[in-house]
């Protein structure tokens, strides 16, 4: 079953952490878990029921259930309980996104556990302070592979809702069945119960209200020699709503009660067989006579007479009828004979089947059968018999029932050879046909070389903007403004016409939404107007691009181009081009601003992008983000306005004086803000920082460099107002403003002194210690402090790396708490003072009293 049970021994003077009181917690959950598994069965206990709600939402109703599920090493097998209760945050679920009339959604409940309540900083410090052991719901069109951890509620089918016109609006949950297979019942809702190899119960009662001596029960009877060990059911009524099967006796002690009336001694059981109304003295023996089933019916009218299924002994038949008018029953041979059309006489020939309303199926003397009322076949099929042969027919097929292996859930008309979809009125016309090579002809009897052949013209979309398909230009467009025409013409015309409509009000439009090659020439008879780009083609020969009427002002060889071509892999270059006289300019002439690589240019020259001066002597190159020119060549240098990386302006010398980059300012440099040095200073004199005590004097480290806010360090040197102000100067290292939890490694801000020869101080040395500072001063009690101080062990070492000096001190990790960082990475001397302090004053007392006793004794 698993690892070995074990929980806390407590006792006075035990310390504990977290990790023992989770032992604990830990213990009785696996007690609980393992009782859960071992004496229930896994399932719904009771509640989460299913229901619809509107916007094609479905909720689950509180309740609870247990699942069954293997630890995470697979060493123990537990059982968890799962709880929805009324207002948790997933029993809405919205199922919106699933398609109408597609794949059943399963609803099903998981057990979950959830840290939470970081936000209670004064107890957890950030961490979660409690698990929240919570039910989760989830839902799919996948049925969930172990039905142990997930436990299945129901099963949603989302369907469309229809407006009163019949069109379909929104989705709606159609249905919620607790059944995986509707047809055949099978339940999708496992429910727990009792679990174990014997469960031994002497009663079981069923507590309906506070009267428990009158609720129904179900107890063990003591064993009778002639029965043995019996089982009795005490209930005022038992609902029996299925089968019963009894193998053995069935004793009735009391009447055989029927709805309304009272019948007795007319049912008699013995073995397998029920004998009715020959009941004699002695039960056994049969009495062969007259029995059967009566209906009793009112006789106060004088005409409701009781209906009868009697077996006649004396005819050795079966009858039917009112009282003691009765008709033989047609079954076996006779009905048989009875049945064929040669004998049959009018008698029992029927030509009609009738319900309440009138004749639902008629037959005429031709054989012809008439329906007057619709007719089901659930999923059977209609054959049409070919020579004696089923090769036709009209039938569903769907899921389970495949037509050409295709799942069509819905109805198929099929011929051997192929069929006809026709009209009679005038005279009989085909209108679609098919054939066996599966093509479809509208006007065309036999389709042979298309899957579909119209022969005809033929019109789409007739209700909203028709598209006409003609073999000779019928104007149709013309027509109406909302029409189009697709023209096959070869006798006015002579071409394939695509004639657009006239909706835009400009005369018939035809648009070509995407890519259209031309592989010929390209004839355009009026002007050519482009809402979108023109794309001409990409290359650096003379028949690419944009090429211009050659010689506008006479002479020859005179040209312009525009041309976009690659120089080299992925590299290419729009060229703007004129030749061939040396007077020949290209000039940009516009009323306001130019941009280069911006639309919107702000200045009259507006370059978006990088930008080089003087490139074939030292260039310069202007970025907007550091691009490391100056280090491709010791003649080039960089001026960068970068947001990105170093977010500054940049101005990056050149290499040429064989030093690195070197930029030099000749004159004086003022810096009014702040001075932002990423790397070394280097002085001839000495830095000569500010006096006085504000944020501006001293030297002043980046603030909240790490994220944060009053996050700050500095270095200071003033005159202190607090000691006289003065001469009185103070050189102040400070920092701000985290207090975290102590310790070497724990959170907050500290001033770290490192120094491989020690730390001196020529002077005093203070801790601040008022009571100003303080709060929840309390005396330290001789009892605690003489606890702290057993817990203190002094040794001696040296630190690593010196091995001469020998140091007299503590282990941290071995100090107690009360004298030791959090992290037990470091003590604390003040508190160690406090407690050798509070044990000296009481050894001193005690060398008082002892002195006391001594005197008193010598006198």
């Amino acid at each position: 079953m698993g690892k070995e049970l074990k929980r806390m021994r407590y006792f006075d003077g035990l310390f504990l952490n977290a990790e023992d009181y989770k032992l604990d917690q830990d213990y009785q959950k696996r007690i609980q878990q393992l009782h859960n598994r071992y004496l229930h069965t896994w399932g719904i206990i009771a509640g989460l029921t299913v229901v619809p709600l509107e916007n094609c939402s479905v909720k689950v109703q509180e309740g609870i259930a247990i699942n069954q599920v293997e630890t995470e090493d697979n060493n123990e097998s537990t059982s968890q309980y799962i709880y929805i209760y009324d207002g948790h945050p997933d029993s809405i679920i919205d199922l919106s996104q699933y398609r109408a009339n597609d794949e059943s959604i399963y609803i099903y409940v998981s057990y979950e556990e959830v840290e939470e309540d970081k936000e209670d900083l004064e107890k957890g410090k950030g961490e979660a302070i409690h698990i929240w052991e919570r039910g989760r719901i989830w839902h799919s069109t996948k049925k969930p592979d172990d039905e142990k951890k997930y436990i299945i509620l129901a099963k949603v089918e989302v369907g469309l809702a229809a407006n009163q016109d019949g069109s379909e609006s929104k989705k709606v949950i159609s249905s919620i069945s607790y059944y995986d297979d509707d047809d055949e019942q099978i339940p999708l809702r496992r429910y727990a119960g009792p679990a174990g190899e014997v469960l031994s119960l002497q009663k079981i009662i069923f507590k309906l209200n506070d009267d428990v001596a009158g609720m129904p029960f179900i107890r063990a009877l003591e064993e009778e020699k002639s029965k043995g060990i019996g089982l009795e059911v005490n209930s005022t009524f038992a609902n029996f709503t299925g089968s019963v099967s009894i193998k053995g006796d069935l004793e009735v002690h009391g009447s055989l009660t029927g709805i309304g009336a009272v019948f007795e001694n007319e049912l008699e059981v013995s073995n397998t067989f029920i004998q009715v109304n020959s009941k004699t003295e002695n039960h056994d023996t049969w009495k062969l006579q007259d029995g059967g089933l009566e209906v009793y019916r009112d006789y106060e009218d004088g005409k409701s007479l009781d209906a009868r299924l009697v077996w006649s002994e004396l005819d050795k038949c079966w009858k039917i009828g009112y009282e003691g008018e009765l008709w033989n029953i047609g079954y076996g041979p006779i009905w048989e004979r009875l049945i064929k059309n040669d004998i049959v006489d009018d008698l029992h020939r029927h030509s009609k089947i009738s319900f309440e309303g009138g004749v639902a199926l008629e037959s005429d003397n031709k054989g012809n059968l008439s329906a007057y009322g619709n007719l089901s076949m659930n999923d059977k099929t209609i054959w049409l018999r070919d020579n004696g042969n089923v090769n036709n027919g009209l039938g569903w097929y769907g899921i389970g029932k495949p037509f050409a292996g295709l799942n069509v859930d819905g109805p198929v008309l099929f011929g051997h050879k192929g069929g006809i979809l026709g009209t009679t009125d005038g005279g009989q016309r085909p209108v679609i046909t098919w054939n066996s090579l599966g093509n479809v002809g509208i006007g065309e009897s036999n389709p042979k070389d298309d899957t579909m052949e119209v022969n005809g013209t033929m019109r789409i979309l007739s209700n909203s903007n028709p598209l006409r398909f003609t073999s000779a230009w019928s104007g149709f467009p013309d027509s109406i403004t909302n029409g189009a025409e697709i023209s096959n013409d070869t006798n006015y015309h002579k071409a394939l016409m695509i004639v657009g409509n006239r909706s835009a009000g400009q005369g018939r439009k035809v648009a070509i939404w995407d890519r259209l090659e031309v592989n010929g020439f390209l004839y355009v008879n009026g002007n050519m107007q482009l809402n979108q780009a023109l794309t001409p083609s990409a290359g650096k020969e003379k028949n690419n691009g944009i090429v211009f009427p050659s010689d506008p002002g006479g002479g020859s060889g005179d040209s312009a181009w525009i041309r976009y071509y690659p120089r080299s892999g992925e590299a290419c270059t729009l060229e703007i081009g004129t030749s061939n006289d040396a007077d020949d300019s290209i000039s940009f002439m516009a009323s306001g601003n130019v941009g280069i690589g911006t639309s919107n240019p702000n200045d009259k020259l507006d370059v978006s992008g990088y930008v080089r001066l003087l490139s074939s002597s030292n260039p310069i190159r202007f970025t907007s983000s550091w691009s490391g020119f100056p280090d491709y060549a010791e003649n080039q240098a960089e001026i960068c306005n970068d947001t990105t990386n170093y977010k500054s302006l940049m101005i990056v010398g050149n290499k040429s004086g064989k030093q690195g980059r070197k930029v030099s300012i000749w004159d004086r440099l003022e810096v009014n803000g702040i001075l932002n040095v990423s790397g070394d200073i280097q002085t001839q004199c000495a830095i000569v920082p500010s006096i006085g005590n504000s944020e501006n004097n001293g030297i002043m480290f980046p603030k909240d460099y790490y994220g944060g806010t009053g996050d700050s360090a500095w270095i200071r040197y003033y005159s202190d107002q607090s000691r006289g102000g003065g001469e009185n100067m103070t050189l102040e290292i400070g920092i701000a403003n985290d207090v975290g939890t102590g310790g070497y490694y724990g959170g907050g801000d500290r001033i770290k002194l490192t120094a491989s020869g020690g730390v001196y101080i020529d002077g005093y040395f203070y801790y601040s210690s008022s009571r100003e500072l303080k709060e929840n001063i309390t005396s330290l009690t001789t009892k605690k402090a003489k606890q702290i101080l057993d817990g203190m062990n002094p040794v001696t070492f040296n630190f690593k790396g010196d091995n001469e000096k020998t140091t007299l001190g503590f282990i941290a990790e071995e100090m107690p708490g009360s004298v030791a960082a959090n992290d037990q990475k470091a003590i604390s001397p003040m508190e160690i003072i406090a407690v050798l302090t509070s044990v000296v004053k009481d050894q001193r007392e005690a060398i008082n009293q002892l002195q006391q006793q001594i005197e008193a004794l010598a006198g």
